[in-house]
């Protein structure tokens, strides 16, 4: 795979933001998270997005320059509409609200609905511990990107619906959970596509709802469905936060099965906990750090090697991309190509780390 350095895709990605009529400072942020999601191993949350978030600039489906809105609020929420804003530039300053109410409230609870794609959702989680609070973000299609399954049935019913927790700890990189309630993210599936890739067995069924490993069988034209990460499990959590993000925002919840895939827009919930509020701080870091050191005190399995807790692996990920460079798919940086080629950017030279 052709590899760069972050600064490098960065730049480019944010050229490409801009020719879109994007103002610098909006561009600078969704490059940032797009490529930050590449640099933690996530390309599915990465640069595969740009020619999408394009495409959905030309079609009126994103609004550069949107406003955030507050419909209502107390001492502890708010409720928000971003005018179907950019994900990473709504989502931000929305959690920045929680991480507000939460400072003077203990905790902030904030909706938004009608938010662009929000991305890479522990972005916004490590944004709260970076403020020494633990962050809960969940979000939903609001009613539309029924990709998933319910358990026991074949055909798609309910967004991938993710969810991440996060909370500080004595060390620099906080404890993350981030993950969809599907088996895989649709986001995954189309990177695997785009490579050529088959899929691992029990994430995706064909239209007839029978288990594949092509793809290609999620899109169609006849399209299979995701299947729930463990069953009944990863079914229920997405029912639940179809009702908090959808529920709650106003973005809408799953009940049309005619719903297109792409929509008016995500419903996010978003929790900031003040630690302090509970806790004193170095006092909870310590109990973090004491649960971490037990749990990677056990005996790792003999396929596994180690014992790695949530968020480790992304970290490593980060820390690594950031000193050797970050590998891009081939169809991603063609894609990337074609797009400054549309705009007439020029690179005078492709740095490599």
């Amino acid at each position: 795979m052709p590899t760069f350095s972050a600064k490098f895709l960065q730049e480019t990605t944010a050229r490409i933001f801009r020719a879109c009529a994007i103002s610098a400072e909006e561009s600078h942020v969704i490059a940032e998270h797009l490529v930050d999601a590449e640099a933690c191993g996530l390309p599915s949350h990465g640069l595969l997005r740009v020619p999408q978030y394009v495409q959905a600039i030309a079609a009126g489906e994103l609004v550069p320059g949107a406003k955030l809105h507050v419909l209502s609020e107390t001492i502890a929420t708010a409720v928000l509409d971003a005018g179907h804003g950019f994900g990473q530039v709504m989502a931000r300053q929305a959690m920045d609200l929680a991480i507000e109410r939460a400072e003077r409230a203990g905790a902030g609870v904030v909706t938004l609905r009608n938010c662009g794609h929000t991305g890479r959702l522990g972005s916004y989680t490590e944004q709260a511990t970076r403020r020494d609070m633990a962050g809960i973000v969940m979000v939903n299609g609001g009613g539309h990107g029924q990709w998933v399954a319910p358990f026991g049935a074949s055909s798609g019913r309910l967004a991938t619906n993710p969810i991440s927790f996060a909370v500080p700890t004595a060390s620099s990189d906080p404890l993350v959970l981030d993950m969809a309630t599907s088996a895989a993210p649709e986001g995954k599936i189309r990177a695997m596509l785009a490579a050529g890739l088959a899929i691992p067995e029990g994430w995706v069924v064909d239209h007839e709802g029978n288990s594949t490993r092509n793809p290609a069988d999620l899109y169609g034209p006849r399209r299979g469905a995701l299947l729930p990460f463990g069953g009944h499990k990863g079914f229920g959590l997405a029912m639940l936060i179809d009702a908090l993000a959808g529920g709650l925002s106003g973005a809408g919840v799953c009940c049309d099965a005619d719903a297109p895939l792409a929509g008016k827009g995500d419903g996010v919930f978003l929790v900031a906990i003040q630690i302090a509020a509970f806790a004193p701080l170095e006092l909870y870091q310590q109990r973090i750090t004491r649960l971490v050191q037990h749990v990677k005190s056990a005996a790792p399995s003999a396929s596994s090697g180690e014992v790695v807790v949530p968020g480790e692996t992304e970290a490593r990920h980060r820390q690594r991309s950031l000193r050797e460079g970050i590998p891009v798919a081939p169809a991603t940086w063609d894609a990337l190509v074609s797009l400054m080629e549309r705009f007439q950017i020029r690179l005078s030279a492709v740095p490599h780390p």
